[in-house]
């Protein structure tokens, strides 16, 4: 089974069915579709449903023991609608904005004039911060708005169209002297961790990230793309698409909620072997050939190493708004 000969919409429908039977699992935090993986190791030709573990039980006592106590629900079946089930042991995902500011100070944790992709930004309550995506568009008015997710944007529900968003971030000593935009509207009734804010200074924004070439299209992600990020803390890291069509579940602002259209991205092996880190949340994934647009970076994991961004049309449509090109 290959990328190129399945059918996608097999696949979603068998993904649904994994959705509604396992992500209220406790010990599940992701279900998506990719490569699958045997004692650590991807394996590029075989294509399964992921049911990420975050503590995978290997001897049945163990499992018989983990349901007893609440930690899963039951074992995981080995195929679902005729694909085959994938089950590797990723680990607790989070949200990975920065709770506090560090003891550095580097270009991109410092006020910029003008503004871009890949710097420190949050909203003006927001005890951290996190990084600017890029420049969109209203698709109605053609004015110019900053995308980022909804955890750095507002990060709490009571945020309303109108709080200022600063750059930096909060976090790095960013104050609401330093307000740049004014929050708008978010995706997440659409299940997406996404949000834009319109500009309110007079610091321009470019349409690219910092260190990188100008964004030019939009793409979807498959697995095995090559892509790019430009983030706040770990700059610009390359990885390799390994899973599409997730579903993650996790708090945001308190609230447990499902994000959809979710891609898991890998180390490339040929590069560092990071690719995310803590005030990253918000970086746009590019595909590194195309330099088109695939993903907004949400949440990611150290060990083993990886990290989750939503897929970027979804986005665009649920804010209506277009990249800015």
């Amino acid at each position: 089974m290959n990328v190129g000969t399945i059918s996608w919409a097999r696949v979603r429908l068998a993904m649904q069915e994994a959705v509604r039977g396992w992500i209220r699992d406790p010990n599940v935090m992701l279900i998506d579709f990719g490569w699958a993986e045997h004692d650590g190791k991807l394996y590029e030709d075989e294509l399964a449903i992921r049911v990420h573990l975050i503590e995978k039980f290997k001897e049945r006592p163990a499992l018989e023991l983990a349901i007893s106590k609440g930690l899963t629900r039951a074992e995981i079946p080995d195929s679902i609608d005729g694909f085959p089930v994938d089950r590797p042991e990723s680990g607790r995902l989070r949200l990975q904005h920065a709770w506090r500011a560090g003891g550095w100070r580097s270009t991109r944790t410092r006020r910029a004039d003008p503004i871009q992709g890949g710097i420190s930004i949050s909203n003006a309550s927001l005890r951290g911060s996190g990084t600017l995506g890029g420049l969109v568009r209203d698709r109605e008015t053609g004015e110019p708005m900053i995308l980022s997710n909804w955890h750095v944007l507002a990060g709490h529900w009571g945020i309303r169209p109108g709080w200022p968003i600063c750059q930096p971030g909060r976090g790095d000593g960013g104050r609401r002297a330093d307000t740049v935009a004014t929050f708008s509207h978010s995706a997440m009734s659409s299940n997406l961790d996404a949000a834009v804010a319109k500009l309110s200074s007079n610091r321009s924004l470019l349409n690219h990230s910092l260190e990188l070439e100008p964004v030019k299209g939009v793409s979807w992600a498959m697995p095995g793309m090559e892509v790019i990020k430009s983030g706040r803390t770990t700059g610009v890291t390359y990885g390799r698409v390994t899973g599409v069509e997730g579903t993650f579940g996790g708090y945001f602002g308190g609230v447990y909620g499902y994000i959809r259209n979710v891609m898991t991205i890998v180390p490339r092996p040929d590069m560092e072997p990071i690719v995310s880190a803590g005030g990253d949340s918000g970086s746009l994934w590019l595909e590194e050939e195309t330099m088109h647009a695939v993903g907004l970076h949400f949440v990611g994991n150290d060990e083993p190493e990886y990290a989750q961004a939503m897929d970027m049309q979804p986005i665009l449509d649920a804010l209506n708004v277009d990249m800015d090109f």
